[in-house]
């Protein structure tokens, strides 16, 4: 996994890669397109990282 220099810094990664799938979803008009389920993939591990650490 990458490291981040700050939660913040992740916080600010998941932000734009949420919104990067939203424009993706938009553009594929599908959840199920592989582009769109690996972004949304790799967005799940940073959240998932993120829960880890703020705790």
């Amino acid at each position: 996994m990458e490291k981040f220099k700050s939660k913040n810094d992740l916080q600010k990664l998941i932000e734009l890669l949420r919104q990067e799938l939203e424009m993706l979803y938009y553009k594929e008009g599908s959840f199920v397109h592989p582009t769109v389920l690996q972004l949304s993939q790799q967005l799940d591990e940073y959240i998932v990282m993120f829960e880890k650490i703020r705790q």
